[in-house]
């Protein structure tokens, strides 16, 4: 694994299309009673994190002892923003670009604006009879557009609610809560006791809104990949976060401020996937282990959903590659065979997407950090209640309208949750049309 600069990049452009050039010549120098070996085919796969490439170099080798693969794999870290630039650069220049890329999913949208560059793995996962194997919510759904599926993610990234036990028992709130009318009741008193809160609210960016509407079966799309910021799930949830914040919660402290209030008790709690609720807490917070309980979030209504998802990299295999097939094969693989995937379990405590993994008894086995609590049974129930949702070309531009327009203006102002909605669904619509026509003038040649 090795990290890459621009000039590097740009040899490496370079170096591709002088071998694709000069293969012809070495095939018939070689002549066709094959005296020489083939060079092995090396193809290249391009991440942002060493933590994401860790347990995927792993896997590797434990597919190459199993399938004993006519093809190495080169890893390459680059700089988040980088090198998701550069996945895009190359694939449009057609040359230079890498096999297989992890794609974050709040950059997947760029890349289905026009034709998309990825090859759809849901024929593979069809005729393998695995798609009904993954928890999809996390697995495809980031990654999915116009019912193809562009990637996959290996991060089961189920959202509990984490809370400090001992805090909680200590002022007598009674746990488990069951519905979000009952958290609201021990979170009054709960404040009212203790001059403290029992959960916050962030007032710049869209997590807590987004969780608690998918929650709802809502989001910020729907199929066709328009905004549905207005549905009566969506307006509830932000008017419910505006009166915790008038009456009973406070806003989210930026920076380490937030940690120095979750280790003090003055937020008792948190909402989130494992990334949050065990990975940032374990890092930032260590002398709190043993401290903390989760359950799966208050429901809405009775039989609701109980939890939501929330981040995810997904792994793509890229249309541009000369090898694409290799790495589809490479890609599926080590997304739905156990034994690669708890590489990534014990190096992150990464609960995996594919199903049949929960079969390994390390996945649910008591975690001291949670006073051996077996998480990876809440983990698991969470995951089978995640509703179904949608990306679309146009994430970025409305979620910034959803924030800007909507969310912080509505916790942080008169300005009622609805208005907001209304607002921010007009902004993103606005948006569309002008992109929409836009493209279209282009393609026209206008």
């Amino acid at each position: 694994m090795s990290r890459m600069t621009r000039r590097d990049f740009l040899k490496r452009a370079t170096g591709t299309i002088a071998l694709a050039l000069g293969g012809a010549g070495l095939v018939s120098a070689c002549g066709a009673e094959g005296r020489a070996a083939a060079p092995k085919k090396t193809l290249q796969f391009w991440a942002f994190s060493d933590t994401r490439t860790f347990w995927q170099q792993k896997a590797f080798e434990l597919y190459k002892k199993e399938r004993q693969p006519d093809f190495d794999i080169n890893f390459l870290i680059l700089p988040y923003q980088q090198m998701h630039d550069k996945v895009m650069v190359a694939t449009q220049a057609g040359a230079g670009g890498p096999d297989i890329a992890d794609i974050e999913i709040s950059q997947f949208a760029r890349f289905i604006k026009g034709q998309p560059i990825f090859v759809d793995l849901r024929p593979k996962l069809e005729r393998e009879h695995l798609l009904d194997k993954l928890y999809t919510p996390s697995a495809t759904d980031p990654w999915s557009w116009s019912g193809r599926i562009y990637g996959l993610g290996n991060e089961l990234n189920a959202c509990l609610w984490s809370y400090r036990w001992d805090v909680l028992e200590k002022a007598k709130v009674k746990v488990p809560i069951e519905t979000w009318d009952e958290f609201v009741d021990q979170a009054e008193k709960f404040h009212k006791d203790t001059g403290s809160y029992l959960v916050d609210f962030p007032t710049q960016d869209w997590s807590s809104w987004w969780m608690m509407t998918l929650q709802q079966g809502k989001g910020f799309f729907g199929p066709n990949g328009l905004p549905t910021l207005t549905t009566p799930e969506g307006i509830r949830t932000l008017a419910f976060q505006k009166q915790a914040l008038e009456e009973w919660s406070t806003q989210r402290p930026s920076g380490q401020a937030y940690y120095v209030a979750l280790s003090a008790g003055k937020i008792a709690s948190l909402l989130g996937p494992s990334w949050a609720f065990s990975g940032f807490v374990q890092q930032n917070l260590p002398k709190s282990k043993g401290k903390w309980h989760l359950q799966l979030f208050p429901a809405w209504k009775s039989g609701g959903a109980r939890t939501a998802t929330w981040g995810g990299t997904g792994v793509s295999v890229l249309t541009t590659s000369p090898h694409a097939k290799e790495a589809e094969s490479f890609v599926v693989w080590e997304h739905t065979t156990t034994r690669a995937l708890m590489f990534d379990f014990e190096h992150r405590q990464t609960w995996p997407t594919y199903k049949p993994a929960f079969q390994d008894p390390r996945l649910t086995e008591p975690i001291a950090f949670f006073d051996n609590q077996r998480v990876g049974k809440l983990v698991q129930a969470a995951a089978e209640e995640i509703p179904k949702w949608y990306n679309s070309p146009y994430w970025p531009e409305v979620v910034d309208a959803t924030v800007r327009v909507a969310v912080t203006p509505a916790l942080t102002s008169s300005e009622s949750a609805k208005s907001a909605l209304e607002n921010a669904q007009r902004e993103s619509m606005g948006i569309i049309r002008f992109e929409t026509a836009r493209v279209r003038d282009e393609r026209r040649g206008v």
